[in-house]
């Protein structure tokens, strides 16, 4: 029984090496905790504990929007998010085009589109916090 046990183990050690040495995760795994940064950074911790943030009724009128600075919604949740996914790949693709040797059409097509993503990113994060304020 003992040994049965031991094999199970080394089994099961020797696929979860196999998972861990893989180029998929090595490139996988900052992108997943990327993704989770940026929804903690939206404010779903906030979402979670407030049981009102869904969907507010004020005077029979269901907002999902409220101009207050105390109270985050759902729905500026995922505008958010939105917003800090739209700067990370941005950097991702500045990163990338950085990382060719020839300057080619796509390279310079690759820092427009990262600018326009960057600028269009920093301009909702910031009108959208002028918005809460």
């Amino acid at each position: 029984m003992e040994k049965k046990l031991e094999e199970l183990y080394n089994r099961l050690a020797e696929s979860v090496s196999k998972i861990i040495s893989a180029r998929e995760f090595r490139t996988g795994l900052p992108l997943a905790i990327a993704l989770l940064v940026i929804i903690f950074m939206s404010g779903l911790l906030y979402c979670i504990t407030n049981p009102t943030v869904a969907v507010i009724f004020i005077e029979g009128v269901a907002r999902v929007f409220i101009p207050e600075f105390t109270m985050q919604t759902s729905g500026e949740l995922f505008v958010m998010f939105t917003y800090y996914l739209m700067a990370l790949i941005g950097v991702i693709l500045y990163i990338m085009a950085g990382k060719e040797s020839i300057i080619s059409r796509k390279v310079k097509y690759m820092y427009v589109f990262s600018f326009i993503l960057l600028l269009i990113a920093f301009i909702g994060i910031i009108l959208a916090l002028q918005a809460k304020i």
